[in-house]
């Protein structure tokens, strides 16, 4: 019946296929779960390029964008696997083009989470978005700076994870402001400016993997 109702896959895809089904049945996605020897509780990464795994230690896969789900009863790994996929489009490439989190937890997004909702494909990118375009093609090291800038408590902390003298930040940012057309940082406003600044890179990421 499990093979009859969900696709055409067989054996253990074809039980994790049910599991993470919120169309299934209670009983049969219980009974899914125990042919897999699952837990009674665990959670779901969204693996990119579209798999789901079930793990019960939190344990990540070492290269590649993931999201991971939370932590929930075997029943609810629908909600986990939604949850997963959400944190997988915030999850970033590592690279030049894309800098950020590899690995995004469910958990920690908060209100983030509903940008999700918010940006599908076709949708339009609001001009902040724009701007960080703009900005990227002018200079290779835009994203990078903007995203280590963002996450650090301050200036000189951003300057060492950055490997570059404070200084030499200072200028960075200064060049990014003028590219951008907005401060990135302001003593009266800094908090309602690192939020736009935050929201702003959510949404380019949101874009690039809508």
């Amino acid at each position: 019946m499990l093979d009859r109702t969900r696709g055409r896959a067989s054996g253990a895809p074809a039980l994790m296929e049910v599991v993470l089904d919120a169309a299934a049945e209670g009983a049969i996605r219980t009974r899914a779960a125990r042919r897999l020897g699952l837990p009674d509780a665990a959670r779901v990464l969204a693996i990119e390029g579209g798999a789901a795994r079930i793990e019960a230690t939190g344990a990540v896969p070492e290269h590649g964008r993931v999201g991971v789900g939370p932590l929930v009863p075997v029943l609810e790994l629908p909600s986990s696997w939604e949850a997963a996929r959400t944190a997988l489009r915030f999850a970033a490439d590592g690279t030049e083009q894309d800098p950020g989190a590899r690995v995004v937890h469910a958990d920690e997004l908060g209100g983030l989470a509903v940008l999700a909702a918010a940006v599908a494909p076709g949708t339009k990118p609001v001009a902040d978005v724009l701007a960080l375009e703009r900005a990227r093609c002018a200079a290779p090291w835009v994203l990078d700076t903007l995203v280590t800038f963002a996450s650090s408590p301050n200036l000189r902390m951003a300057a060492t994870a950055l490997i570059v003298h404070h200084s030499t930040l200072q200028d960075r940012i200064t060049h990014v402001e003028q590219l951008l057309g907005w401060p990135v940082r302001d003593p009266l406003g800094r908090l309602r400016l690192r939020l736009r600044l935050q929201l702003a890179l959510a949404l380019r990421r949101l874009h690039l993997h809508s």
